[in-house]
């Protein structure tokens, strides 16, 4: 069955309460929905997030599958997809949210097509169901502290706090938390790059005495021996997410024992393929590999979740679902349920376009 066209089109789904990092403010998320259609009107899709710390916008993405990918591919047979991976990583490096979108459009219509769930051509199943670790923005602690109570009511048992680089209020956020969600709540906080390795060290011990489980990417991405610092003097796990857009990546934190764990996305990785490479580097080694997903289409949590379901080496605790956090999706198919994310039955991704 041939790829006889693609489709780009960009999709802006509004944040039902803005979320707040220490790096950014996010208010709407943008994306591009790819549709791949294949012999008999057959159709896949494909979604990514973009913004610019990404590296990505909504225009070089839409200009790589359009001019640089498309005339490459079209015309192709779907089952050829590994052969095509290569030639488009030879043809245009980078880009990897442009190239994730792509390949899940591809595996939801090669999967269709032999009618099948995706998680059947990623090896089988493994779980069936993912739970879900709930985000929580920079807010005021005590703002935190009550969104915490009712995500808790809601049945979630895991929550990420963002931080914002500011020591004593990021305490004081996760102190609150602590105090209203109680000791048996999975708690990890995530500095996104905000902190330097010295003070990063002594949040760390603080967040220890509060029950912190892991700490995400303390320190800017290329500051590699000062991960390894902070992980050598922490008292909680250290886990990279911008220092590993890679299996290489990955294989270069865990050769110098920088990191506890790493939290990757196939957007983020540019492809399921190299996700399931980070996931056998981390088995393998003995680190926590678990799976995120910015806010935005479900279409892009499906294809996490698929792949989450189908290889034992990610985590059963994932940061998935954020496309509950935003309106207007045009899919349907998934739903967080007391806290978890359950495969989809169906074939493909088993999400569709709402009629």
């Amino acid at each position: 069955m041939k790829i006889e066209q693609i489709e780009v089109t960009s999709l802006a789904l509004p944040y039902k309460k803005p979320l707040i990092t220490a790096t950014n403010k996010f208010v709407t998320a943008h994306g591009l929905l790819v549709k791949v259609i294949s012999g008999g009107g057959l159709e896949g899709y494909g979604y990514a997030d973009l913004f610019p710390r990404t590296g990505e916008t909504l225009e070089s993405a839409r200009h790589a599958i359009e001019n640089i990918i498309k005339p490459t591919i079209v015309g192709r047979g779907l089952r050829e997809w590994a052969r095509l991976r290569k030639e488009i990583d030879h043809l245009i490096t980078g880009n990897p949210r442009a190239k994730a979108a792509l390949e899940t459009g591809i595996y939801d219509a090669l999967a269709k097509s032999v009618h099948v769930p995706v998680y059947f051509l990623l090896g089988g199943l493994f779980r069936t169901e993912i739970k879900v670790i709930k985000m929580l923005g920079v807010e005021d602690p005590e703002a935190m502290a009550e969104q915490a109570k009712l995500l808790v009511r809601e049945g979630f048992t895991a929550l990420k706090l963002k931080m914002s680089g500011h020591t004593d209020l990021d305490l004081n956020r996760v102190s609150k938390v602590r105090d209203a969600v109680g000791s048996g709540v999975f708690i990890k906080v995530d500095a996104n790059e905000a902190y330097d390795a010295k003070t990063a060290i002594r949040l760390a011990k603080g967040l220890a005495d509060l029950g912190v489980e892991i700490f995400e990417q303390p320190v800017p991405r290329s500051q590699i021996e000062a991960l390894w610092e902070v992980k050598r003097h922490s008292p909680i796990k250290i886990e990279a997410d911008q220092s590993v857009r890679t299996a290489a990546d990955a294989y270069t934190l865990v050769q110098n024992r920088a990191i506890d764990a790493i939290n990757t996305s196939v957007q983020k990785a540019g492809s399921i393929h190299e996700v399931r490479r980070i996931a056998d580097l981390c088995e393998l080694a003995g680190v926590r590999c678990a799976l995120s997903n910015t806010a935005g289409s479900m279409v892009a949590d499906a294809a996490a979740l698929h792949l989450a379901a189908s290889h034992p080496g990610i985590s059963a605790l994932c940061e998935l679902g954020e496309f509950a956090t935003v309106s207007a999706d045009p899919f349907v198919g998934l739903k967080i349920d007391k806290g978890a994310l359950r495969l989809p039955e169906g074939e493909g991704l088993g999400v569709m376009p709402k009629k």
